[in-house]
């Protein structure tokens, strides 16, 4: 099974992409990025920031810049982080 970032949403495909908890010990919930040391890399982001920050990355995928909000919006307001 592959796990998806419940903070930006990314495929973690293996264990290198996992984030980690403060202990050193592996975060299944969200990637390396989100949560790198037991805590949000930006603590205090808003869910309309994350969606900002991410939509070059759905850009880089071949949406448009309108595409990738809508994409954004819709399926990162499921994830753990943002309910």
């Amino acid at each position: 099974m592959m796990n998806i970032c419940q903070s930006c949403g990314m495929s973690m495909k293996n264990e290198g992409l996992y984030g980690k908890n403060k202990d050193g010990s592996v975060n299944i919930d969200y990637c390396k990025y989100c949560y790198p040391n037991g805590e949000f890399n930006k603590f205090n982001e808003t869910f309309d920031e994350m969606v900002e920050s991410c939509i070059p990355y759905e850009v880089k995928e071949g949406f448009t810049e309108d595409e990738a909000r809508k994409r954004l919006i819709q399926n990162l307001r499921i994830l753990k982080r943002w309910r």
